[in-house]
């Protein structure tokens, strides 16, 4: 059952090329430039603002338990809490304007409350994360309007998995 779901899914990506250019142009274009983004922001803020950006990492101690939660359970609540729920709640609210302002609508709000919930780790964090918020809000919103929710929540959630993952284990693993 499992399998045959698989290849549908499978089959069904493959039948859309366009998608997949678009995903693969995210994945392999915006990483860099966000990772550049990101740097030259965190540069600023602690160059010339003089402020030390706190992030988790400062916070608590690297184990196992800690890797899990940075890694799988947080991208997956906040995947479900500000991309699933935020985007199909503002669906409904704005379906009577046009799509194009119901979209910028839902995207804007899911990315700045993505960006907002961050705000627990330092005043200037949500600036460095804004960015990933409406990238992960944009995967979400058009996988959804190419495929279905589900998928699209399953593949925003491996997204978001493995931008977590990066930083996390270069830090375990070097710092």
């Amino acid at each position: 059952m499992l399998k045959n779901k698989l290849i549908h899914w499978v089959e069904l990506y493959q039948s859309k090329p366009l998608y997949g250019a678009r995903l693969w142009f995210i994945i392999k274009y915006y990483f860099p430039f966000q990772f550049l983004i990101t740097g030259s922001i965190a540069f600023y803020i602690e160059r010339v603002l003089q402020h030390r950006i706190n992030s988790l990492f400062d916070l608590y101690k690297l184990d196992s338990a800690f890797f899990l939660m940075v890694v799988f359970v947080g991208p997956f609540i906040e995947t479900w809490l500000f991309q699933w729920l935020i985007i199909n709640v503002c669906q409904r609210l704005f379906y009577k304007f046009s799509e194009r302002i119901c979209r910028m609508l839902s995207i804007g709000i899911s990315s700045i409350s993505f960006a907002a919930a961050h705000y627990g780790n330092d005043p200037y964090y949500p600036f460095l994360v804004l960015d990933s918020g409406l990238v992960l809000a944009l995967v979400y919103y058009f996988t959804k309007k190419e495929f279905d929710a589900n998928k699209a929540f399953i593949l925003t959630f491996l997204l978001h998995t493995c931008w977590n993952l990066i930083p996390t284990s270069i830090h375990i693993l070097f710092l």
